[in-house]
């Protein structure tokens, strides 16, 4: 976490400094929302049979830092938190176990930190907007929900160091990795309320490249089939409102 606060507090003395150096351009400060659908595609199941694929909602919220080189070119950044992980429900079988009704929700919590290129068309109060660019996600919290007919039935797997654990274990920070590198891209639009306040709404995708597993829990998938990466992957609505600041005092521009 203290690498977190310090990575943030350099990006955001940046974010001023690069305001300071240009007379008469745009900081922005908002705040943010969003409400998802989230993945993690490729299933790990530590070679016990897959269960089916079932949706997950999450959200996000943030802090919002921007600056505005031009009406049309832009930086953005984003403080965020968001949840997210994937369910599963179905059945399985094998090796004298016999579940009807399995239902597996893993909740991952990340502190995310987007930095996207922002471009804007069009003209009057309303203008499109695409933004684009890498995100770096760090983990809080990871924790899972696994019944099976109703109850918690532990089964046991041994890891890569030939360690036993719980796959039904509640607790699985062990198990997933700290740090996530994934492209975020946003399509939506900024709406003026008035000279400085506006809000964006877009629409929102984010896809994970490193696989979530720490390398101990990289086991067979399904039985024996050859184990495949598990990405995390969430889109949905993001609405945020914002302030324009011309920190050198000079007045506000219009959309």
């Amino acid at each position: 976490m203290k690498k977190i606060v310090v990575l943030s507090s350099f990006l955001f003395l940046i974010g001023i400094q690069l305001t300071i150096a240009q007379k008469g351009k745009e900081v922005i400060f908002g705040l943010g929302g969003a409400f998802t659908n989230t993945w993690i595609i490729y299933q790990n199941f530590y070679g016990e049979p897959e269960v089916d694929y079932s949706p997950k909602m999450g959200y996000a919220f943030s802090l919002n830092l921007g600056y505005e080189f031009t009406e049309k070119v832009g930086i953005m950044t984003e403080l965020q938190y968001s949840a997210q992980g994937q369910k599963y429900s179905g059945s399985q079988s094998w090796a004298g176990y016999n579940f009807k009704q399995v239902d597996r929700d893993i909740k991952l919590t990340y502190f995310n930190l987007p930095i996207f290129f922002k471009y804007r068309f069009g003209t009057g109060d309303t203008r499109f907007r695409f933004m684009a660019g890498p995100q770096f996600s760090f983990l809080q919290d990871a924790t899972q929900d696994y019944i099976r007919d109703g109850k918690r039935v532990p089964t046991f797997v041994e890891d890569k160091d030939g360690n036993t654990f719980d796959v039904t274990n509640p607790q699985i920070k062990d198990r997933i990795e700290n740090m996530d590198i994934s492209v975020a891209i946003d399509i939506g639009a900024d709406i003026a309320l008035s000279d400085q306040f506006f809000i964006n709404a877009g629409l929102r995708l984010n896809y994970g490249f490193k696989d979530v597993n720490t390398e101990l829990y990289r086991l067979m998938n399904n039985k024996g089939n050859p184990y495949e990466p598990s990405n995390n992957m969430w889109g949905g609505l993001y609405v945020g409102i914002n302030y324009r600041l011309d920190v050198q005092g000079y007045s506000q521009r219009s959309f």
